[in-house]
Protein backbone atom coordinates (compact mmCIF):
# COMPACT_ATOMS: atom_id res chain seq x y z
CA UNK A 1 0.00 0.00 0.00
CA UNK A 2 1.47 3.49 -1.02
CA UNK A 3 1.89 5.88 2.12
CA UNK A 4 0.47 8.76 2.18
CA UNK A 5 2.31 12.17 1.20
CA UNK A 6 2.94 14.60 4.37
CA UNK A 7 2.53 18.02 3.32
CA UNK A 8 6.56 18.24 3.18
CA UNK A 9 6.65 15.46 0.82
CA UNK A 10 4.08 16.81 -1.47
CA UNK A 11 5.76 19.90 -1.56
CA UNK A 12 9.40 18.22 -2.22
CA UNK A 13 7.49 16.89 -5.22
CA UNK A 14 7.14 19.88 -6.59
CA UNK A 15 10.70 20.97 -6.15
CA UNK A 16 11.05 17.89 -8.01
CA UNK A 17 10.05 19.68 -11.38
CA UNK A 18 11.90 22.64 -11.36
CA UNK A 19 15.26 20.72 -13.28
CA UNK A 20 15.09 18.02 -15.00
CA UNK A 21 17.57 16.09 -13.03
CA UNK A 22 17.39 14.46 -9.38
CA UNK A 23 21.27 15.36 -8.90
CA UNK A 24 23.02 17.94 -11.01
CA UNK A 25 26.66 18.63 -9.51
CA UNK A 26 27.17 21.99 -9.51
CA UNK A 27 27.53 25.28 -7.37
CA UNK A 28 25.64 27.49 -10.14
CA UNK A 29 22.51 27.50 -9.17
CA UNK A 30 22.80 27.19 -4.96
CA UNK A 31 25.20 30.18 -5.57
CA UNK A 32 22.15 32.13 -7.08
CA UNK A 33 19.72 31.15 -4.35
CA UNK A 34 22.17 32.12 -1.73
CA UNK A 35 22.19 35.24 -3.50
CA UNK A 36 18.82 36.02 -3.92
CA UNK A 37 17.52 34.70 0.02
CA UNK A 38 20.65 37.29 0.76
CA UNK A 39 22.07 35.03 3.07
CA UNK A 40 25.04 36.38 4.84
CA UNK A 41 27.11 33.48 4.75
CA UNK A 42 30.12 35.77 6.03
CA UNK A 43 28.10 35.39 9.39
CA UNK A 44 28.28 31.13 9.16
CA UNK A 45 31.83 31.00 7.70
CA UNK A 46 33.90 31.56 11.01
CA UNK A 47 31.57 28.85 12.49
CA UNK A 48 30.67 26.34 10.29
CA UNK A 49 32.10 22.82 9.95
CA UNK A 50 31.35 20.34 7.21
CA UNK A 51 31.27 16.76 7.30
CA UNK A 52 32.21 14.84 3.94
CA UNK A 53 33.82 11.32 3.04
CA UNK A 54 31.35 8.30 2.35
CA UNK A 55 30.58 6.29 5.67
CA UNK A 56 30.48 7.27 9.46
CA UNK A 57 29.37 11.48 8.32
CA UNK A 58 26.27 11.04 10.22
CA UNK A 59 27.91 9.63 13.52
CA UNK A 60 30.73 11.82 13.11
CA UNK A 61 28.46 14.78 12.81
CA UNK A 62 26.29 13.62 15.76
CA UNK A 63 29.34 13.42 18.00
CA UNK A 64 30.63 16.72 17.36
CA UNK A 65 27.53 18.22 17.95
CA UNK A 66 26.56 16.24 21.19
CA UNK A 67 30.10 17.34 22.64
CA UNK A 68 29.85 21.08 21.52
CA UNK A 69 26.15 20.46 23.36
CA UNK A 70 27.45 18.95 26.12
CA UNK A 71 29.82 22.50 26.76
CA UNK A 72 26.76 24.30 27.10
CA UNK A 73 27.08 25.58 23.20
CA UNK A 74 24.14 25.69 20.72
CA UNK A 75 24.16 23.91 17.72
CA UNK A 76 22.86 24.07 13.68
CA UNK A 77 22.74 20.72 12.26
CA UNK A 78 22.22 19.79 8.20
CA UNK A 79 22.30 16.03 7.80
CA UNK A 80 21.42 13.78 4.85
CA UNK A 81 19.65 11.79 3.80
CA UNK A 82 16.88 11.33 6.31
CA UNK A 83 15.55 7.97 7.43
CA UNK A 84 11.94 8.61 8.20
CA UNK A 85 10.97 12.39 8.26
CA UNK A 86 12.54 15.45 6.21
CA UNK A 87 12.96 17.29 10.01
CA UNK A 88 15.25 14.94 10.83
CA UNK A 89 17.49 16.94 8.66
CA UNK A 90 17.01 20.24 9.98
CA UNK A 91 18.69 20.94 13.92
CA UNK A 92 18.48 24.63 14.76
CA UNK A 93 20.11 25.38 18.17
CA UNK A 94 20.35 21.88 19.17
CA UNK A 95 16.93 21.37 18.30
CA UNK A 96 14.90 19.48 15.14
CA UNK A 97 13.01 21.76 13.43
CA UNK A 98 8.98 20.99 13.62
CA UNK A 99 7.68 20.60 10.90
CA UNK A 100 5.37 23.43 10.89
CA UNK A 101 8.28 25.60 11.14
CA UNK A 102 10.44 23.47 8.07
CA UNK A 103 7.18 24.04 5.63
CA UNK A 104 7.14 27.21 6.05
CA UNK A 105 11.07 27.59 5.83
CA UNK A 106 10.63 25.82 2.85
CA UNK A 107 7.59 27.67 1.32
CA UNK A 108 9.83 30.74 1.84
CA UNK A 109 12.74 30.00 -0.24
CA UNK A 110 10.70 28.29 -2.90
CA UNK A 111 8.65 31.85 -3.44
CA UNK A 112 12.07 33.19 -3.68
CA UNK A 113 13.40 30.57 -6.10
CA UNK A 114 10.61 30.74 -7.97
CA UNK A 115 10.64 28.93 -11.16
CA UNK A 116 14.07 28.74 -11.46
CA UNK A 117 16.03 25.22 -12.06
CA UNK A 118 17.51 24.19 -8.95
CA UNK A 119 17.53 20.22 -7.74
CA UNK A 120 15.65 19.15 -4.04
CA UNK A 121 19.15 19.02 -2.43
CA UNK A 122 20.21 22.79 -3.49
CA UNK A 123 17.23 24.42 -2.40
CA UNK A 124 17.28 22.11 1.12
CA UNK A 125 20.70 23.65 1.67
CA UNK A 126 20.09 26.64 0.85
CA UNK A 127 17.16 26.65 3.09
CA UNK A 128 18.89 25.24 6.01
CA UNK A 129 21.80 28.52 6.01
CA UNK A 130 19.25 30.72 4.94
CA UNK A 131 17.40 29.86 8.14
CA UNK A 132 20.58 29.34 10.35
CA UNK A 133 22.11 32.72 9.53
CA UNK A 134 18.96 34.76 9.58
CA UNK A 135 16.80 33.51 12.61
CA UNK A 136 19.13 31.17 14.80
CA UNK A 137 21.37 31.57 17.24
CA UNK A 138 23.46 29.34 17.38
CA UNK A 139 27.62 29.25 17.98
CA UNK A 140 28.39 26.63 15.95
CA UNK A 141 26.97 25.28 11.99
CA UNK A 142 27.26 21.39 11.07
CA UNK A 143 27.12 20.43 7.74
CA UNK A 144 26.86 17.06 5.86
CA UNK A 145 27.95 16.89 2.69
CA UNK A 146 25.79 14.92 0.05
CA UNK A 147 27.40 13.67 -2.95
CA UNK A 148 31.12 14.07 -3.29
CA UNK A 149 32.16 17.78 -2.05
CA UNK A 150 33.56 20.03 -4.28
CA UNK A 151 30.72 20.35 -6.03
CA UNK A 152 28.17 19.51 -3.73
CA UNK A 153 25.57 21.84 -2.74
CA UNK A 154 27.23 22.63 1.57
CA UNK A 155 30.23 23.69 -0.47
CA UNK A 156 28.34 26.63 -1.40
CA UNK A 157 28.98 28.17 2.26
CA UNK A 158 32.53 29.08 0.96
CA UNK A 159 36.07 29.43 3.11
CA UNK A 160 34.71 28.12 6.56
CA UNK A 161 36.59 26.72 9.86
CA UNK A 162 37.03 23.18 9.59
CA UNK A 163 36.38 20.06 6.97
CA UNK A 164 36.18 16.93 8.51
CA UNK A 165 36.90 14.04 6.19
CA UNK A 166 35.38 10.40 7.28
CA UNK A 167 35.93 7.23 5.70
CA UNK A 168 35.87 7.25 1.95
CA UNK A 169 35.10 4.21 0.00
CA UNK A 170 33.54 3.12 -3.40
CA UNK A 171 29.83 4.27 -4.18
CA UNK A 172 27.91 6.80 -6.07
CA UNK A 173 30.00 4.90 -9.36
CA UNK A 174 27.18 5.85 -11.88
CA UNK A 175 27.91 9.81 -11.27
CA UNK A 176 31.48 9.24 -12.23
CA UNK A 177 32.77 9.12 -15.80
CA UNK A 178 33.36 5.79 -17.78
CA UNK A 179 37.15 4.69 -16.74
CA UNK A 180 37.30 6.80 -13.52
CA UNK A 181 35.01 4.69 -11.26
CA UNK A 182 37.11 3.91 -8.48
CA UNK A 183 38.68 4.81 -5.19
CA UNK A 184 40.46 7.30 -6.73
CA UNK A 185 38.43 9.49 -8.16
CA UNK A 186 36.12 9.21 -5.92
CA UNK A 187 39.32 10.95 -3.66
CA UNK A 188 39.43 13.46 -6.56
CA UNK A 189 35.67 14.69 -6.12
CA UNK A 190 36.20 14.17 -2.09
CA UNK A 191 39.25 15.79 -1.56
CA UNK A 192 39.57 18.58 -4.03
CA UNK A 193 39.15 22.47 -3.60
CA UNK A 194 38.27 21.84 0.28
CA UNK A 195 38.00 25.81 1.19
CA UNK A 196 38.29 25.49 4.82
CA UNK A 197 40.86 26.66 7.80
CA UNK A 198 41.30 23.12 8.61
CA UNK A 199 40.98 19.85 7.58
CA UNK A 200 40.79 16.81 9.30
CA UNK A 201 40.83 13.25 8.18
CA UNK A 202 39.90 10.35 9.78
CA UNK A 203 40.44 6.03 10.07
CA UNK A 204 40.64 4.76 6.64
CA UNK A 205 39.87 1.15 5.75
CA UNK A 206 43.81 1.28 4.50
CA UNK A 207 47.01 2.98 4.70
CA UNK A 208 46.43 2.94 0.82
CA UNK A 209 43.00 5.47 0.91
CA UNK A 210 44.67 7.35 3.62
CA UNK A 211 48.01 8.24 1.87
CA UNK A 212 46.08 9.22 -1.01
CA UNK A 213 44.26 11.20 0.55
CA UNK A 214 46.94 12.99 2.42
CA UNK A 215 48.99 13.48 -1.05
CA UNK A 216 45.88 14.83 -2.30
CA UNK A 217 45.60 17.92 -0.13
CA UNK A 218 49.43 18.06 0.36
CA UNK A 219 49.24 21.47 -0.87
CA UNK A 220 46.04 22.80 0.49
CA UNK A 221 46.81 25.32 3.01
CA UNK A 222 44.96 24.21 5.42
CA UNK A 223 46.07 22.92 8.49
CA UNK A 224 45.64 19.32 8.77
CA UNK A 225 45.11 16.84 11.27
CA UNK A 226 45.44 13.27 10.22
CA UNK A 227 44.70 10.10 11.64
CA UNK A 228 48.11 7.69 12.95
CA UNK A 229 50.07 10.71 12.37
CA UNK A 230 48.18 13.93 14.32
CA UNK A 231 45.84 11.12 16.49
CA UNK A 232 45.09 8.15 17.40
CA UNK A 233 43.20 5.77 19.86
CA UNK A 234 43.54 2.31 21.14
CA UNK A 235 40.73 -0.05 22.72
CA UNK A 236 40.87 -1.09 25.68
CA UNK A 237 38.73 -3.00 28.86
CA UNK A 238 37.36 0.99 29.82
CA UNK A 239 36.70 1.63 26.31
CA UNK A 240 39.38 3.55 24.58
CA UNK A 241 42.57 5.54 24.88
CA UNK A 242 42.10 8.60 22.51
CA UNK A 243 45.74 10.50 21.81
CA UNK A 244 46.59 13.74 20.32
CA UNK A 245 49.60 16.07 20.29
CA UNK A 246 47.00 18.14 23.36
CA UNK A 247 47.69 14.88 25.21
CA UNK A 248 45.67 11.45 26.24
CA UNK A 249 41.89 11.35 27.15
CA UNK A 250 40.96 7.76 28.56
CA UNK A 251 37.39 7.29 27.21
CA UNK A 252 34.01 4.86 27.52
CA UNK A 253 32.91 3.20 24.23
CA UNK A 254 30.12 4.93 22.57
CA UNK A 255 26.87 3.61 22.87
CA UNK A 256 26.54 3.30 19.05
CA UNK A 257 27.37 -0.02 18.15
CA UNK A 258 30.45 -1.39 16.71
CA UNK A 259 33.91 -1.02 16.69
CA UNK A 260 34.24 1.59 13.33
CA UNK A 261 32.17 3.90 15.93
CA UNK A 262 34.82 4.60 18.21
CA UNK A 263 37.02 5.40 14.80
CA UNK A 264 33.96 8.11 14.11
CA UNK A 265 33.99 9.20 17.77
CA UNK A 266 37.78 9.83 18.02
CA UNK A 267 37.65 11.62 14.57
CA UNK A 268 34.92 13.98 15.93
CA UNK A 269 36.85 14.03 19.27
CA UNK A 270 39.96 15.65 17.13
CA UNK A 271 37.79 18.19 15.20
CA UNK A 272 36.53 19.57 18.32
CA UNK A 273 40.13 19.82 20.40
CA UNK A 274 41.56 21.61 17.42
CA UNK A 275 39.04 24.55 17.94
CA UNK A 276 40.87 26.51 20.00
CA UNK A 277 38.03 29.33 20.19
CA UNK A 278 35.93 27.22 21.58
CA UNK A 279 36.37 25.76 25.41
CA UNK A 280 35.88 22.37 25.03
CA UNK A 281 36.57 20.23 28.11
CA UNK A 282 38.04 16.45 28.90
CA UNK A 283 34.24 16.39 30.46
CA UNK A 284 32.53 17.76 28.01
CA UNK A 285 34.48 14.90 25.66
CA UNK A 286 33.04 12.02 28.12
CA UNK A 287 29.56 13.29 28.69
CA UNK A 288 29.27 14.06 24.61
CA UNK A 289 30.03 10.82 24.35
CA UNK A 290 27.51 9.18 26.38
CA UNK A 291 24.46 11.23 25.82
CA UNK A 292 24.05 9.92 22.19
CA UNK A 293 20.40 7.95 22.51
CA UNK A 294 19.34 7.81 19.35
CA UNK A 295 21.26 5.64 16.63
CA UNK A 296 18.99 6.07 13.76
CA UNK A 297 19.42 3.02 11.96
CA UNK A 298 23.15 2.83 12.71
CA UNK A 299 23.49 -0.74 14.32
CA UNK A 300 20.15 -0.06 15.77
CA UNK A 301 18.12 -2.84 17.76
CA UNK A 302 14.76 -3.19 17.55
CA UNK A 303 12.58 -3.96 20.82
CA UNK A 304 9.52 -3.17 20.16
CA UNK A 305 6.60 -2.67 17.87
CA UNK A 306 4.96 -5.11 15.02
CA UNK A 307 8.15 -6.58 14.36
CA UNK A 308 9.31 -7.46 17.55
CA UNK A 309 5.75 -8.66 18.47
CA UNK A 310 6.28 -11.08 15.18
CA UNK A 311 9.73 -12.18 16.15
CA UNK A 312 9.74 -11.64 20.56
CA UNK A 313 12.82 -14.18 21.22
CA UNK A 314 14.61 -13.20 18.12
CA UNK A 315 16.92 -10.08 17.94
CA UNK A 316 16.21 -7.87 15.58
CA UNK A 317 18.91 -5.35 14.14
CA UNK A 318 19.01 -2.93 11.60
CA UNK A 319 21.37 -0.99 9.76
CA UNK A 320 21.94 1.94 6.88
CA UNK A 321 25.00 0.15 5.30
CA UNK A 322 24.66 -0.05 1.30
CA UNK A 323 28.31 0.10 -0.33
CA UNK A 324 31.17 -2.12 0.45
CA UNK A 325 33.13 -0.51 2.99
CA UNK A 326 30.12 -0.31 5.23
CA UNK A 327 29.07 -3.81 4.47
CA UNK A 328 32.65 -4.48 5.75
CA UNK A 329 32.80 -3.08 9.03
CA UNK A 330 29.05 -4.43 9.77
CA UNK A 331 30.18 -7.56 9.06
CA UNK A 332 33.03 -7.45 11.54
CA UNK A 333 30.58 -6.27 14.30
CA UNK A 334 28.34 -9.30 13.39
CA UNK A 335 31.31 -11.58 14.14
CA UNK A 336 31.41 -10.16 17.17
CA UNK A 337 27.91 -11.74 17.90
CA UNK A 338 27.10 -15.01 20.03
CA UNK A 339 28.45 -17.38 17.78
CA UNK A 340 25.17 -20.44 19.26
CA UNK A 341 23.14 -17.87 17.03
CA UNK A 342 22.30 -18.27 13.36
CA UNK A 343 21.81 -14.93 11.62
CA UNK A 344 19.44 -14.04 9.29
CA UNK A 345 19.25 -11.24 6.57
CA UNK A 346 16.75 -9.20 5.37
CA UNK A 347 17.96 -6.98 2.03
CA UNK A 348 16.55 -4.34 -0.12
CA UNK A 349 18.98 -2.24 -2.48
CA UNK A 350 18.48 0.50 -4.52
CA UNK A 351 19.45 0.21 -8.41
CA UNK A 352 22.53 1.91 -8.15
CA UNK A 353 24.23 0.19 -5.64
CA UNK A 354 27.45 -2.02 -5.74
CA UNK A 355 25.46 -5.32 -4.79
CA UNK A 356 27.71 -8.21 -5.08
CA UNK A 357 30.58 -6.38 -3.32
CA UNK A 358 28.09 -5.53 -0.85
CA UNK A 359 26.48 -8.48 -0.10
CA UNK A 360 29.63 -10.77 -0.31
CA UNK A 361 30.66 -9.30 3.12
CA UNK A 362 27.99 -11.70 4.75
CA UNK A 363 28.84 -15.04 3.62
CA UNK A 364 28.36 -15.85 7.73
CA UNK A 365 24.72 -15.46 7.17
CA UNK A 366 22.74 -18.13 7.17
CA UNK A 367 20.19 -16.67 4.44
CA UNK A 368 19.33 -13.66 2.82
CA UNK A 369 15.34 -12.88 2.58
CA UNK A 370 15.31 -10.24 -0.83
CA UNK A 371 12.67 -8.10 -0.89
CA UNK A 372 11.84 -4.61 -2.67
CA UNK A 373 11.88 -1.49 -0.35
CA UNK A 374 8.23 -0.74 0.08
CA UNK A 375 7.04 2.92 -1.58
CA UNK A 376 10.56 3.40 -4.00
CA UNK A 377 10.61 2.85 -7.32
CA UNK A 378 14.18 2.69 -7.91
CA UNK A 379 15.10 -0.29 -5.68
CA UNK A 380 16.51 -3.60 -7.17
CA UNK A 381 14.06 -6.01 -7.85
CA UNK A 382 13.93 -9.38 -5.45
CA UNK A 383 14.02 -11.59 -7.88
CA UNK A 384 16.83 -9.69 -9.12
CA UNK A 385 18.85 -9.49 -5.83
CA UNK A 386 18.09 -13.10 -4.98
CA UNK A 387 19.97 -13.97 -7.78
CA UNK A 388 22.91 -12.31 -7.12
CA UNK A 389 23.19 -13.70 -3.52
CA UNK A 390 23.02 -17.15 -5.08
CA UNK A 391 25.57 -16.28 -7.24
CA UNK A 392 27.67 -15.32 -4.58
CA UNK A 393 26.76 -18.53 -2.77
CA UNK A 394 24.42 -17.93 -0.03
CA UNK A 395 21.32 -19.47 0.41
CA UNK A 396 18.24 -17.12 -0.64
CA UNK A 397 14.73 -16.54 -1.16
CA UNK A 398 12.67 -13.89 -1.77
CA UNK A 399 9.78 -12.42 0.72
CA UNK A 400 6.95 -10.49 -0.02
CA UNK A 401 7.31 -7.57 2.75
CA UNK A 402 9.36 -6.93 6.28
CA UNK A 403 6.89 -8.29 7.54
CA UNK A 404 7.02 -11.77 6.26
CA UNK A 405 10.25 -12.08 6.06
CA UNK A 406 10.76 -11.53 9.95
CA UNK A 407 7.83 -14.00 10.14
CA UNK A 408 9.52 -16.50 8.22
CA UNK A 409 13.01 -16.38 10.16
CA UNK A 410 10.55 -15.97 13.55
CA UNK A 411 9.06 -19.50 12.66
CA UNK A 412 12.14 -20.91 11.35
CA UNK A 413 14.40 -20.13 14.13
CA UNK A 414 12.83 -18.32 17.21
CA UNK A 415 16.60 -17.44 18.71
CA UNK A 416 18.12 -16.32 15.91
CA UNK A 417 19.84 -12.39 14.56
CA UNK A 418 17.09 -11.02 12.19
CA UNK A 419 19.53 -8.19 10.55
CA UNK A 420 18.07 -5.98 8.21
CA UNK A 421 20.13 -3.84 5.56
CA UNK A 422 20.89 -2.78 2.21
CA UNK A 423 19.65 1.14 2.44
CA UNK A 424 18.37 3.96 3.97
CA UNK A 425 15.44 4.20 2.08
CA UNK A 426 14.49 0.20 3.71
CA UNK A 427 15.47 1.03 7.39
CA UNK A 428 13.27 3.93 7.08
CA UNK A 429 10.76 1.27 6.50
CA UNK A 430 11.49 -0.38 9.50
CA UNK A 431 11.48 2.23 11.64
CA UNK A 432 7.92 3.36 10.53
CA UNK A 433 7.00 -0.33 11.56
CA UNK A 434 8.47 0.56 15.23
Amino acid sequence: MKKKQSRIENLISKFLLLHNRKIDLSLDRINRLNKDLKINLANLQSKTITVSGTNGKWSTAKTISSIFEAAGYKVDLFTSPHVQNYTERFVFESKEVSEEILFNLLSEVRLKNSSNPITVFELLTSAFYFYSATKSKSDIVIAENGLFQRYDSVASIGHHLMNVTCSIGLDHLDWLPDGKKNIDQIIIEKMSNINSSNIVVAKQSDSQVLNKIERKIKNNQANKIIFSKDYNYETNNSGFLYKDNFGSIQLPKPNLLGEHQISNTACAISAVRNLKNFKIKDEHIINGIRSIKNMRGRLQIIDKGPLKKIAPTNTILCDVAHNPSAGNVIKKYLDTLDKKKEIYMVCGMMKNKIHKEFISNFKIVNEILAIDIPNNNNCIKKEELKKIVEEIGIKARVSNSIKDAVKYIANKDKNSVIFIVGSIFLIGEVLNLS
